[in-house]
């Protein structure tokens, strides 16, 4: 399957106008979901929103000003207009602010399992309190390797971390191929008998043919996402799901997309197939 980043994390079919803070101030981390809840229903006739954070209670009737609203922890929405809105339109953010992690020797992972897909269009801090510097970053694990052992770990980022409801499935997936590599270059030295090599950075790329949901074109959304700055797309590529769950054995990953060919062999359903490039390390979930 394929998802993208929702833009301003905007689930609805009408104008999506929001921009979000980055001033989140919390002692924790939190999202918060914003939906609009009248058309014209407010004072002067505005449209009027709701929000709530972390799934509470919501704050009901909200008038649109058109500047920055603060809902809490420094957490602000801005609305471009005050009306146009349409009824039960929503958009969400997940904020990371100190969120503590599990240490083990050179590596530190958020110890929240739901917290650990991360958004790699908008990287969150790994911190670590003894000085060690971040190497690399697993977005699908949220998972940081360090350059030496660490001590206490944390990470914070505005809009650093995926919650559901901002992945827009594109399409699914199939005839998929994952191909991982290593660099590898050759040390030979005088009178050796056998070449030696040195281990270098891994790789991954892939290729697949798809079916998609949406009524626009896969090259439409990606030409639009790059536009918005949200060049990564979120794959899941499974290989063993015998209750058609969504539930089997996959892989996570994170990927651009190089190309994107459309055909349509006679009597056959138009598809676009298409070939990628892993962005960091992609993860294994085994089937629940």
């Amino acid at each position: 399957m394929i998802y993208a980043l929702r833009p301003g994390g905007f689930n609805g079919v009408g104008l999506n106008d929001v921009t979000w803070g980055t001033g989140y101030s919390a002692a924790d981390s939190g999202y918060f979901e914003v939906v609009i809840d009248s058309e014209l229903g407010g004072t002067l006739d505005v449209d009027t929103f709701k929000w709530r954070k972390d799934g509470g209670e919501w704050t009901e009737n909200v008038d649109i000003t058109g500047s920055a609203q603060t809902l809490s922890d420094s957490q602000t929405v801005t609305f471009a207009a005050t009306t146009g809105h349409t009824l039960t339109d929503q958009w969400a953010i997940g904020n990371l602010f100190a969120e503590p992690c599990t240490e083990s020797t050179i590596y530190g992972q958020i110890t929240d399992t739901g917290l650990r897909i991360l958004n790699p269009n908008s990287p969150p801090t790994f911190t670590d309190d003894g000085g060690e510097t971040v190497l690399q970053i697993s977005y699908t694990e949220g998972k940081a390797t360090f350059t030496g052992n660490v001590g206490a770990v944390t990470v914070a980022g505005n809009n650093g971390v995926i919650i559901p409801s901002t992945l827009q499935k594109m399409g699914y997936l199939y005839e998929w191929s994952l191909n991982p590599s290593v660099d590898i270059q050759p040390a030979p030295r005088m009178q050796q008998s056998w070449v030696e090599h040195i281990i270098g950075q891994a790789g991954a790329s892939g290729s697949a043919a798809a079916y998609f949901l949406s009524s626009n074109s896969f090259l439409d959304s990606l030409i639009t996402d790059i536009t918005d700055e949200r060049k990564y797309f979120f794959l899941q590529l499974f290989n063993y799901d015998p209750d058609d769950d969504q539930t089997g054995d996959h892989f996570n990953c994170w990927a651009s997309f190089e190309n994107v060919n459309v055909g349509a062999p006679v009597g056959e359903v138009v598809k676009e197939a298409m070939s990628f490039k892993i962005y960091g390390q992609p993860s294994f979930s085994a089937n629940a």
